[in-house]
């Protein structure tokens, strides 16, 4: 008997490791966020340092216009910003207590036209609170990306760039024409940007100019355009977002899902409907996410498309994932373009 007693005390008990699902099996949730006596609720962008501490930023059209909601692993919560009039486009981050999200201050213009002007707007949490980083000469600011929390960078509207180096803000020069919309990197030196410049001799009318542009860690340089035209939406890159696991593997997206493939780009989606987001965790679980309820999976052999999710009425703008949950933020567009937002969730 004592001889027994040992042998079953000198067992250990072996966990059996967590079962990771494919996300073609997920099981989803939809959570709705409107804002109390607001017209439109309407959140475009989202990030998580993990799949319990998730936030969505975006605009509302009462209360200050700019919202932020923050999710705990149970439920959506708002946070309180106390920045004046303002609205809010992207947010990035690095760990639950270092994160960046930008936008726009906007004010009356005292001669207009236009009736009202804007600058940029970031904000940064630091595990405690929220606070400004006051810049000058910027407008408003639409995305952002950083190396490490000692390197990040904003871009926006009307040649708007802004470096962080950890301590100061530093703007970089670019022609007031150019409009960045999207960045992502692979290095300090390595970093990508879509960006629309403003043309004002084209035909046919209607025409817009798009840029790829690339810094190499000592200039900004255009490596690639095109003009969209009516009939035409190029078939160079995607201009609305940009994402990718490594230098080799640069994904973009608008009319279509695009690859970079050395010098050129490989359309590898082609739905007929524009997309607005695309992320990922490595390079065979990519999610990306337009117009008409469109939620696509690449699993490093083919996309995918989740039918459970329909309607004319909803467009899906971005989305993240740890590779085991995704959250895919998105509105439904109701009379009078009045707007609430939907987060999915699949796990």
């Amino acid at each position: 008997m004592l001889s027994f007693l040992v042998a079953v005390s000198g067992c250990k008990h072996v966990s059996e490791p967590p079962v990771v699902k494919s996300p073609r099996e997920y099981t989803w949730t939809i959570d709705t966020l409107a804002y109390p006596n607001s017209f439109q609720t309407s959140m475009r962008d989202i990030w998580g340092s993990s799949a319990n501490d998730v936030y969505v930023v975006g605009h509302n059209d009462a209360g200050g216009y700019g919202k932020m909601y923050h999710y705990d692993g149970n439920r959506w919560r708002p946070v309180d910003l106390a920045f004046g009039a303002f609205d809010l486009s992207a947010i990035y981050g690095f760990s639950a207590n270092d994160i960046w999200a930008v936008g726009n201050r906007f004010f009356y213009n005292p001669n207009p036209p236009p009736n009202f002007l804007d600058s940029s707007l970031i904000i940064h949490y630091d595990g405690a609170k929220w606070s400004e980083h006051k810049v000058s000469g910027g407008r408003n600011l639409l995305c952002i990306w950083g190396a490490s929390p000692a390197d990040v960078w904003v871009g926006g509207q009307y040649g708007t760039l802004f470096h962080f180096d950890g301590s100061s803000w530093g703007k970089t020069p670019l022609a007031p024409t150019i409009h960045i919309g999207s960045l992502w990197g692979f290095a300090s030196n390595d970093i990508y940007a879509t960006a629309a410049r403003t043309i004002d001799k084209v035909q046919p009318l209607d025409s817009s100019e798009y840029l790829l542009l690339h810094y190499d860690g000592i200039q900004c340089s255009v490596i690639d355009s095109f003009i969209e035209y009516p009939g035409y939406s190029g078939d160079k890159f995607g201009y609305s977002d940009l994402w990718g696991p490594s230098p080799s593997s640069l994904y973009s997206v608008s009319q279509g899902v695009f690859k970079k493939r050395g010098d050129s780009w490989e359309r590898v989606l082609n739905t007929g409907s524009p997309f607005y987001g695309v992320f990922g965790s490595s390079s065979s679980n990519i999610f990306a996410v337009g117009m008409r309820s469109q939620v696509y999976h690449f699993n490093g052999t083919d996309w995918f498309r989740f039918p459970q999710f329909k309607g004319e009425d909803r467009f899906f703008s971005s989305l993240w994932t740890d590779g085991e949950q995704v959250f895919v933020v998105g509105n439904v567009i109701g009379a009078g373009y009045a707007t609430i937002t939907l987060i999915l969730h699949g796990k």
